[in-house]
């Protein structure tokens, strides 16, 4: 019987080396790929690399204030929609349909305060309400225009 648990012993110790063996095996071929990697790697980076400056093209010498100013010359005479906006106020459709001559509007702005001024209904400048004899006008208090060029 102790020959049974000698030979057992023996043979689960032979398998217990040729496991450990074949995980050395395996982790040195690992190891191995490893190195051949990083060799290739090092080969890449180790060869010349050219440098060169960048070359721009030369942009053509223009007067630019003339060539704006005569393109925007081009657009002066055009024709734009101006409106004033002294304020606004939601209603219902009864209340609209009730109105008539005489009827009183309430508007969201107080007197005197500063009324918008739409080109093509796009807000550029804020002002006051004036009157010119018998008619309204608005004075320009600020602005919302960039210009460029004068």
């Amino acid at each position: 019987m102790e020959e049974n648990k000698n030979n057992t012993n023996e043979e689960l110790a032979s398998e217990t080396e040729n496991e450990n063996l074949s995980i050395e095996n395996n982790i040195d071929n690992k190891i191995e790929a490893a190195n051949i990697s990083q060799n290739q790697e090092n080969t890449v980076n180790n060869q010349l690399i050219t440098v060169r400056p960048v070359k721009f093209q030369e942009f053509e010498n223009i007067t630019t204030n003339h060539a704006i100013k005569k393109n925007l010359d081009i657009m002066l005479d055009i024709p734009m929609h101006i409106s004033v906006e002294l304020g606004r106020t939601k209603s219902t459709i009864r209340d609209v349909m009730e109105l008539e001559k005489g009827s009183i509007v309430e508007l969201n702005k107080i007197a005197g305060e500063q009324v918008e001024i739409y080109v093509n209904q796009k807000l550029v400048a804020k002002g006051e309400v004036i009157v010119i004899e018998d008619k309204f006008g608005v004075r320009v208090t600020s602005t919302n225009i960039v210009k460029a060029i004068t």
